[in-house]
């Protein structure tokens, strides 16, 4: 029976238009390219190849074989994505959070304490996008930063975080210590945290006139916090001590939310051990 790294080789020709070009491309020699090639003629009983002395083309009967070798191999990409998918799901967790927050870590901590030897994965994603791979359930379990309206999900309010700004002692804004508003800030240079997520997609939602200073990794945010006066943020549950820096709290309402852990109802058997530790630690 022929193989399929031989189809893959009957496309590459065909794509190429000659042998030459085809093995440079798939890194063999021509003549172990055109023995391949045979051999797949012999395993089909049908030549592919019209011969001459110094050219090779395609028959017919070779052209439609590359048609059906395009459909197979499309097939085989299909049938393997499925397999890793799979095999993704069911020998690997995945929590998906609105932002990486310490109770993300907290839940990782509590699966696998409660699924003896299964992988799981903290993944930060965008909420629409989590919650339509919850559905599909490439996403086990997730964080959200507010209730969703969806009668699929059974949800759990599991912890809350509010924002702060961290004001330079020397900028106006640092008389301002009861508190500020968005509104206030906007227009400023800010660094914002060094992970995507919920809060800096609220930063750029409400600071549309500043100048938002990402930074690539938590190393380097946390080196330019230090090293400079600009305007950065910081949560109750993610604090960070910069000197001469004064901690106000944004004022805004969606300053504040509440991380919901939700996983498909459908689930609630296989997660209820997890669902237990879960309602115990909310009200311990």
């Amino acid at each position: 029976m022929f193989e399929l790294h031989q189809i893959k080789q009957l496309v590459t020709v065909a794509d190429c238009g000659t042998i030459s070009k085809a093995a440079e491309k798939l890194n063999i020699t021509q003549p172990a390219l055109s023995r391949s090639l045979q051999n797949l003629e012999y395993e089909l009983k049908t030549p592919l190849f019209a011969r001459s002395k110094n050219k090779v083309s395609l028959t017919e009967t070779g052209i439609h074989a590359v048609e059906l070798s395009k459909e197979l191999l499309s097939q085989a990409e299909l049938m393997l994505g499925k397999i890793q998918e799979f095999y993704k799901i069911h020998t690997k967790m995945i929590i998906a959070s609105c932002a990486p927050c310490d109770i993300l870590f907290q839940l990782r901590d509590l699966v696998c304490e409660s699924f003896s030897g299964i992988e799981c994965e903290t993944i930060v994603d965008d909420e629409d996008e989590i919650l339509t791979k919850l559905s599909q359930g490439i996403y086990h379990m997730a964080l959200f930063s507010e209730s969703q309206k969806n009668e699929d999900l059974i949800q759990i309010p599991v912890q809350s975080e509010k924002l702060f700004a961290m004001i330079p002692e020397e900028h106006f804004l640092a008389t301002k210590k009861d508190g500020l508003f968005f509104s206030d800030i906007n227009g400023e240079a800010v660094i914002p945290f060094p992970l995507k997520g919920h809060w800096n997609d609220l930063l750029a939602q409400k600071l549309p006139d500043s100048q938002l200073l990402y930074q690539s990794n938590v190393e380097s945010f946390d080196k330019v916090v230090h090293a400079s006066n600009l305007i950065s943020f910081e949560s109750d549950l993610l604090t960070i001590d910069i000197a001469n820096h004064v901690r106000i709290p944004i004022l805004d309402p969606e300053a504040q939310i509440t991380y919901h852990f939700a996983i498909l109802k459908s689930n609630k058997e296989q997660f209820s051990k997890l669902m237990q530790k879960i309602f115990a630690s909310v009200n311990g």
